[in-house]
């Protein structure tokens, strides 16, 4: 019987061709742990083959050894060692084929002779995760002619194979994870820029006469949530708020379109300050759109005169604001009619509503996404829920109203998934000097 030292890492095999005992030693079950330790030290595919072939070469009377994968239906040799001249000539291409695919459906270690008295010894290099194979290749071996491979041999091999399979699976993992963390990386990257963009497109900078604060996420604008303010002379502030009917990379590139429309559309007063005329215009100005896609908007469009304290405001299908007094007293914003969505009909009709509004006032406009999931309270549905959260917030600063609002809506997650994706836009009606 031959035994290994267990602390020393490198095999001492010169003796292995001795008769094993009946069962598995621990000796020999401690070298092959520390085989899998120095697999786990190699970052490579390529390394771990040859640590393989080479251990086998030490432990086995082998004239030859290969490891070949199959990645794309053809064959390809990663590494091997020893005479490949004269293995090359027992196999062609599609016997070669033929043999891996047959080894691979084995699962288990293959002894064959070839060309009548040519031994090979194949070994497929498979692992297991969950109901799916994963194949990493197949080890080929040539030993010499007076080789017999018994119980015990034949045991440890599989060990060590396994060993290195679980290892190259690890690498496979390790490496899905990397493309994982790049690719979360580039997505939060057109994230914040996707986001940048429209904000700058937004009228951030050119829109003084109201105050405003505005609960977002980095998903908003992939989410289709749209919002855009703009000053229009001395006491005129015009408000989109809107949600294009569709999610991802669309609804971004339609929310682009929508807001460069608009800040064309402001120059043309005599339709920016008739808010069913701009509905009407962006209705048929995305009907190519809307015909091609089958995607609609929401939108609710606003044009507040500071001085007279009133807002006139027409309706596509969008929620209507929540309106909180200056003794913070919530109610809706209603419109006399509210139209179907823009991209439903061509010829629709909008209409206006006016409302006197106070000063100090505040006026919410929620997507209707944030509504629903404000409004799911463990398994009841109370949509008197949020308003009465807007009353307790309402004597608060904008941007604390902002903040607290964020906040409770994580903080419910009976009803509110906390990173859920969100938009709400906060305007305030100035006290006139």
């Amino acid at each position: 019987m031959v035994t290994f030292p267990m602390k020393q890492k490198s095999f001492r095999m010169s003796n292995m061709l001795a008769e094993l005992n009946s069962q598995i030693n621990l000796n020999l079950l401690s070298e092959a742990l520390l085989l899998s330790n120095d697999f786990e030290k190699l970052n490579f595919k390529k390394d771990i083959a040859a640590l393989l072939l080479n251990t086998l070469q030490k432990i086995l009377p082998l004239k030859f050894s290969s490891f070949v994968e199959k990645p794309l239906d053809s064959l390809k040799v990663i590494c091997q060692s020893g005479d490949s001249n004269s293995v090359l000539n027992l196999f062609n291409k599609e016997m070669s084929e033929k043999i891996f695919d047959w080894v691979i459906g084995q699962k288990q270690l293959a002894s064959l002779t070839l060309a009548g008295k040519q031994h090979f010894i194949f070994i497929p290099l498979i692992d297991q995760n969950q109901d799916k194979s994963i194949v990493h290749g197949m080890i080929v071996l040539h030993p010499n002619s007076n080789f017999i491979l018994n119980r015990d041999l034949n045991t440890f091999i599989n060990i060590i194979c396994k060993v290195a399979g679980l290892s190259m699976t690890k690498l496979l993992r390790n490496d899905d994870s990397e493309k994982y963390t790049k690719l979360k990386d580039q997505i939060e990257a057109e994230l914040s820029l996707t986001a940048k963009l429209q904000k700058s497109m937004s009228g951030v900078d050119s829109c003084k006469k109201l105050l405003f604060s505005v609960l977002e996420d980095e998903y908003s604008t992939f989410n289709g949530n749209i919002w855009w303010l703009s000053d229009l002379g001395a006491d005129i502030s015009l408000v989109l708020f809107a949600q294009v009917l569709c999610k991802g990379a669309p609804a971004a590139m339609l929310g682009g379109f929508l807001l460069g429309e608009m800040n064309s559309l402001k120059t043309k007063a005599e339709i920016s300050l008739q808010p069913k005329e701009v509905l009407k215009h962006l209705n048929r100005q995305f009907n190519s759109v809307f015909k091609s896609t089958g995607i609609t908007f929401n939108a609710w469009y606003g044009v507040f005169n500071i001085e007279a304290r009133k807002v006139r405001f027409a309706n596509a299908n969008h929620p209507d604001p929540f309106l909180i007094g200056p003794e913070q007293q919530v109610s809706n914003l209603i419109s006399k009619e509210k139209s179907k969505s823009l991209g439903i009909n061509l010829d629709s009709n909008f209409v206006e509503t006016e409302s006197f509004i106070s000063s100090g006032s505040r006026l919410v406009i929620c997507t209707n996404d944030l509504l629903e999931q404000a409004a799911k309270i463990g398994n009841r549905y109370d949509p008197g829920w949020l308003p009465q959260v807007l009353e307790t917030l309402g004597s608060l600063s904008l941007s604390e109203m902002r903040n607290s609002l964020d906040s409770i809506l994580s903080e419910n997650v009976s009803g509110t998934v906390p990173k859920s994706s969100r938009l709400a836009l906060l305007l305030e009606i100035p006290f006139l000097n």
